[in-house]
C-alpha cells in the first residue's frame, strides 16, 4: 500500500492518479491520520506550494511527526517530490526561514537568475538529469533522460554523498537525493511521462 500525505496545500491528483495507474493501491494520509502510517508500505510527499506553508502545516501536529520519525527510523521507503523533496531537508527559506524534516542535510534557497532572459524563474519545463551515481530507484533510466521540472528553490546539500542526479538550470542543482531509504526527485515524475511512470514505480517496487 502506498501512502501519498495530504498537507492541504498539494496537489493529489496528479500522483494518486500515476500510483493507481501503475497498478498499486494508495491510501491518501492526513496529517491527523498518523496511525495509518503503520498500515502503509511506501510514503510520497508530493509538493505545490511554498516551503514556508507545508512546514506551518506539518508541525502543526507533533503527534505525526513523531510517527514519521519512526516510520523512517523502521527503514520504510519515504519519497519527496518537488517541494516534498525540499521538505526533505533541514531547513528552507522561502518567505521566511521554516524548519524541515531533516532527512535530508540540507537548506533550500532560491535558484540564481541572470541578466540573459534564458535563465528566469520559475524553472518550468523539460530538462535533463546527469546521473552521478547507481542505484535501483534509477533502474532503466539513462543518463540525460529528460523529465519535468516546474520550482524556483533548490536544495543545497551539506553532504554530497546524498547527491545522485544533477541537472543544470543556470547552474547545477540537485535533481534526484537518496539518504539510505529517503528519497527526493526535484522534478515531477507524475508529469515526466515514460521516464517518470517508470522511476516512479521503480520506487513503488523499492524493497530496502
Amino acid at each position: 500500500m502506498i501512502g501519498i500525505l495530504d498537507l492541504e496545500i498539494c496537489n493529489l491528483t496528479s500522483v494518486s492518479s500515476a500510483v493507481y495507474n501503475l497498478g498499486f493501491d494508495f491510501n491518501i494520509i492526513k496529517i491527523n491520520e498518523e496511525k495509518k502510517l503503520n498500515k502503509i508500505s511506501h510514503l510520497i510527499i508530493p509538493g505545490v506550494g511554498s516551503f514556508s506553508n507545508i512546514s506551518d502545516e506539518y508541525f502543526n501536529n507533533e503527534n505525526f511527526q513523531l510517527q514519521l520519525n519512526d516510520y523512517v527510523n523502521k527503514g520504510k521507503p519515504l519519497l519527496g517530490i518537488c517541494l516534498g523533496m525540499q521538505f526533505l531537508a533541514t531547513e528552507g527559506f522561502e518567505n521566511k526561514k521554516s524548519k524541515g524534516l531533516n532527512f535530508i542535510k540540507a537548506s533550500v534557497d532560491l535558484m540564481k537568475t541572470d541578466n540573459s532572459k534564458m535563465f528566469y524563474l520559475p524553472h518550468i519545463g523539460w530538462n535533463e538529469i546527469n546521473i552521478i551515481k547507481n542505484h535501483s530507484i534509477l533502474k532503466g533510466i539513462q543518463n540525460k533522460s529528460n523529465f519535468y521540472f516546474v520550482h524556483s528553490y533548490q536544495m543545497k546539500l551539506r553532504n554530497k554523498e546524498c547527491l545522485y542526479a544533477e541537472t543544470k538550470y543556470l547552474d547545477n542543482f540537485p535533481s534526484i537525493v537518496i539518504n539510505n531509504n529517503v528519497v527526493g526527485f526535484q522534478f515531477h515524475p507524475e508529469k515526466s511521462s515514460k521516464n517518470g511512470l517508470k522511476i516512479l514505480e521503480n520506487f513503488c517496487n523499492w524493497n530496502i
